[in-house]
């Protein structure tokens, strides 16, 4: 492991990357419910013939009668594909990896099931795609009406959260590379 830990951060080892994600996923699928949204985990059979599954989170009705899949995932700028254009352009890795990665594989298919297409690509240390800004408002806006609690507050906690999920998911993946002492003790 590099000094900075910077290595462990990029490459996935115990499940690092699929832990991650599946908290991301609970924790909004977690807000969605609280936003009465009726959220559905892991939705499977959304492209025919397949065995994929390019929503975390169904969001049924979302907006004019369409249901949404929002696909999260997670990227870290210090891959070597990424880290030039990263460290000169704001959100570069989390928008190229929306763009490249997710877009061209699953929104034509997602679309032609009459469904609308959220990829949800933070990077590791808490930036976030750029189609991402209009959903977080909406659910802080559903989850401000309904408890009654200010909209400010609901987007802090939302952040928060997710700030805490992701930190905590860079120090497993820093602490996993630690060799376990304890089996050695006489």
């Amino acid at each position: 492991m590099d000094i900075f830990g910077n290595h462990a951060i990029v490459c996935s080892m115990k499940g690092d990357r699929i832990k991650r994600n599946n908290a991301i996923r609970d924790c909004f699928f977690d807000f969605c419910s609280a936003a009465a949204w009726g959220p559905v985990k892991e939705k499977p059979f959304l492209l025919p013939g397949s065995c994929e599954r390019p929503a975390d989170i169904l969001i049924p009705n979302y907006s004019a009668g369409k249901d949404l899949a929002v696909d999260f995932a997670v990227m870290c700028p210090l891959q070597s594909a990424y880290l030039h254009e990263a460290a000169n352009t704001s959100l570069y890795a989390c928008n190229k990896y929306a763009e490249d990665i997710k877009l061209t594989k699953f929104q034509n298919r997602v679309q032609l099931e009459g469904l609308d297409y959220l990829p949800f690509v933070f990077e590791s240390f808490g930036g976030l795609s750029m189609d991402t800004e209009s959903f977080i408002s909406k659910l802080a806006t559903s989850i401000s009406h309904r408890f009654g609690d200010s909209r400010h507050v609901v987007l802090a906690n939302i952040f928060q959260n997710v700030a805490c999920i992701l930190n905590k998911s860079i120090a497993r993946s820093i602490s996993s590379r630690f060799p376990d002492f304890s089996l050695h003790v006489v």
